[in-house]
This record gives structure tokens, sequence and C-alpha cells, in this order.
């Protein structure tokens, strides 16, 4: 028999001390459930493989909680990112990049000479194993699949079918969450018009995806379709703030692991599209440069909400520590709306991301604004136009260029992501009230943003980095059944 979470509202609210006052006014806005598994069982779904908690909200097509305007929108140069080497270029000048090179590498020497966690031995073994990545290629050939095994015909089936039959693929390849869009109107002005190398993305009439030295082809004669992915990784790791000589190669570790697991998804859902008889494609030469910007097609097809960073989504199952990624494919694909969990809402009055950043990268306002484009506003652009942000978006102003300093400077940075309220881990039950109440009213949220450190979690001390060698973690140190409900897999409580 399966035992039930006795865990109530009113208990729930009176631990955190907010007794039958706050009680009630969470009563009057969350609806009425027995326990925790009754409240994960009304979740709302984007299909039935897919079952997502009460108070996940499905908005329009094309209408998130980031307000979009959508006339203004368009595709983006994507050499000018921050990690790219045009990025480098444009945002720091040579003695700049020569200062940052030096204050990073004394950092380094500085964490190694503590023997603080992160800058062991064992860490940088650990972060160079993790780096191992498959390499990418824009497309498969199309001889590869159907058409060479004798008798099969190629896969045909409803929107909704394939939506079915491709998220239950991605997950087996490791995908931690699938979304999907179709790729013409609005959701087609977010792709990018210049790879982050230079090469330009050129849409024409052609049978099957290609690239040369010069461009990047996209077909133009055809319904494309987005799938959008999430990978997520280490809460723990991403919990290794930064300090005077920076995070450290642990965390450094769980963020090339995302890079390595979506390495292994992308040629494998390329090899399963490719051989049911449809295209797949979407990095040409780099696992996180590809031809959609990942992290808006992620707010788009329902997987996250964008946050008070504006470089760094918030899932509400897996919170900020996640990776988004993209593939597109002309395999008819049934589209997953945009979500409103209340996270966007608790960005405005919470804010630790903004003060826990070192360098003052991200805003401390309380609203967000479409005036991104003054240079006045970034400490190291001192070009007179902002090309790093792609217009259209009302964001809260988050520096990506004074952000790529102080992770260079620091050997490494991660204390907005791994003190955002949402880092928690889920097997709680504590955890899935903190959201379904967040996501019903924002009356408690100044609260919230401060209980999970009063709990026990935000950014590991230094002194307690190494204890996670100790620790008993699940496979990559992540909850991959989150979201789970069959196979003897019971919805569980985030």
């Amino acid at each position: 028999m399966q035992k039930h979470h006795s865990m109530s509202r009113r208990d729930f609210m009176k631990a955190l001390g907010l007794g039958a006052a706050g009680a009630g006014t969470v009563a009057a806005a969350v609806p009425l459930f027995k326990d925790l598994d009754d409240m994960m069982s009304h979740g709302e779904t984007l299909d039935h493989t897919f079952k997502r908690a009460w108070y996940i909200k499905e908005r329009p097509l094309g209408d998130p909680t980031t307000e979009t305007d959508w006339s203004m929108v368009k595709g983006h140069e994507n050499n000018y990112i921050m990690n790219s080497t045009g990025g480098q270029n444009y945002g720091f000048t040579a003695e700049e990049r020569a200062e940052r090179s030096r204050l990073g590498s004394e950092a380094a020497a500085a964490g190694v000479a503590r023997g603080y966690g992160g800058f062991m031995t064992r860490d940088y073994a650990l972060s160079n194993g993790a780096g191992v990545v498959l390499n990418f290629d824009w497309t498969q050939p199309k001889t590869f699949g159907y058409l060479n095994v004798s008798g099969l015909p190629k896969y045909q089936g409803s929107p909704e079918e394939n939506s079915k039959i491709l998220r239950a693929a991605a997950t087996f390849l490791g995908a931690s969450s699938v979304g999907f869009a179709v790729l013409e109107g609005d959701e087609k002005k977010i792709c990018n018009i210049v790879h982050s190398e230079g090469r330009p993305f050129a849409w024409e009439d052609v049978e099957w995806p290609y690239d040369t030295d010069a461009k990047i082809v996209v077909p133009n004669n055809r319904t494309l379709y987005a799938i959008a992915i999430a990978e997520e990784f280490s809460k723990e790791l991403w919990r290794h703030g930064t300090n005077d000589f920076g995070a450290g190669q642990m965390r450094g570790a769980a963020n090339s692991d995302r890079y390595r697991r979506w390495s292994i998804v992308y040629r494998g859902l390329q090899r399963f599209l490719t051989y049911m008889g449809y295209m797949a494609f979407g990095y040409p030469n780099h696992q996180a440069r590809g031809l959609l910007p990942a992290a808006a097609d992620g707010i788009l097809t329902g997987l996250c909400e964008g946050g008070r960073n504006a470089n760094i989504n918030i899932s509400p199952e897996h919170g900020m520590c996640q990776g988004y990624f993209s593939l597109v494919t002309d395999l008819p694909l049934a589209p997953t709306a945009p979500i409103d969990a209340g996270i966007r809402r608790f960005c405005k009055t919470c804010g630790k991301c903004a003060e826990t950043c070192p360098t003052n990268a991200i805003s401390h306002d309380k609203e967000p604004t479409f005036d991104l484009f003054d240079p006045n506003l970034y400490q190291f652009n001192k070009n007179n136009a902002v090309k790093f942000i792609a217009p259209g978006k009302k964001n809260w102003v988050s520096d990506s260029y004074a952000c790529a300093w102080g992770t260079n400077i620091r050997s490494g940075c991660c204390n907005c992501m791994g003190g955002c309220t949402f880092n928690v881990n889920n097997g709680a039950g504590i955890h899935s009230l903190v959201k379904s109440t967040v996501g019903a009213t924002s009356l408690f949220n100044g609260f919230f943003a401060r209980a999970d450190s009063i709990y026990g979690f935000g950014l590991t001390p230094d002194d307690k980095k190494a204890e996670w060698w100790d620790k008993s973690l699940p496979v990559s140190g992540i909850d991959s059944t989150i979201c789970a409900s069959d196979g003897a897999y019971r919805k569980r409580a985030y």
C-alpha cells in the first residue's frame, strides 16, 4: 500500500511560523487537497506523458510571462554572445582580455594553494572527465535510415502522436524535459541570423539542410518544428558558490556535464528522426550555439519561465539548474504552451541572485523593462550599440560581459544559480507546498525568498565543498524521475 505524505497546508504554515492567519490566506488561494499525493494527482498536462503540478498554468501560444513585443523581435547575431570569440572581442578590449586571463590564473593558483574544495587534483580530474562531448554535425545524411531497411515505410503519425513518441525517445536518450513549437510566424523571428563563429544562417528552398564553409542552410520550403530540450544538472555542485578564488572545478564539472549529456541526446535524436524519414538539425559544430536561442525556445514551449537573471531560465520542476538546447525537424509536432507557475512574479520580490552576484551584473530593480539598449547600463560595452541583446522582450538588465568577467577572474562563479530559491531538492514535501503557494499567490514571496537559506539551502560554504565526495547522490546528481508517473514511478511532489 502506498504511504501518503501527511503534512497538511496548515501544518506547513505553522512550521514556517506564519500561524493561523498565514494558513488561512493560503487556504483561500490554494485548492483543497487531502495530502501531497492528492495535490500532485491534479496536475495539468502538455500530453499524458508529461504530467505537471496543478499550479502550473498554461498560457496562450506566443504569450509567455516574459512580456514580448513581437513587432520588435528579430533574429540575433549570435557571434556577439559573451562566450564566442566575436563576443569576447566586442565586449572587451585586448588589455581587458589580458587582465582577465591574468587575474583568473592568479585566483586558481590561490585556490590550489589554500586547498579549497574545487581546487584539488580530484576536482580538476572530475571536471575534465565531465567535459567529454561528442562531435556535432548540422544534420545527418538523408540516405541514413528507413530507406536503407528493406520493407520499412516512412513513419507517419498525427502531431499529437508524434509528440508523444518523440518525448518518450528524448527522455530515454537523456532529456530532462521536452517541449515543441511550430517554427513559423513569431516563433520563426527568434531564429539566429548569424552563427557564433560568423557564418550566416541562410533560408533556402532545398530538399535537405546542409552547411558549407560560407553558410549554414535551413530549408525554407516546408513547415519546420522546434524541439526544446532541457538538461538538468547537479544542484549540489551548483551550490558551490564563488569566493575570492572562485567556485572551482567541481561546479565546472556540473556545468560541463550538461553538454556531455546533451551531445548524446542530440546525436541520438538526429539518428532517431532521420531513421524514421525526417530531418533533424540544429547545431553546426558546437553544443551550445545553434539556429535557435534555446533559452527563449524553452520559455515559449513551456519548459520554464524567464527570471531576474535574463540569461538563465527557471523551471518549476528543476529550478534554475538546467541547460536549454534545441533541435529542428520536419516531423509534425503539437506545440506546447508557455506556462505561469508564479516564478516571474516571485523574481520581482526576491532578488537573491542580484544580491549575491560579485560583479553586480544583475539588476536590483523591482520591475523589468524594454529599455535594455543604453550602453551606460553596462560595465564593459564600450561600443555605441548593444549587440549582445536580442530586442523585443521585457527583462531585467543582465550585464553578460560583467558576468563573463567575474566568472573568469574567479575561476568560475555560480552564485545566481546555486543560490536561487528554486534550486532546492524535491524529495521534501515542504518544497512542493512552497512552489504551489508561489504559483497561487505572491503574498508570501518575500518570506520564501529567505526561508530556503534558513532551512539549510543556498550556497555551500568553502569548508563544506569537499564533503560532496562523501555523499550518496543519484546518477549525474539529478532527479530523473521527477516527471515520471508510469512503470511504478509515483508522481513526485515538486
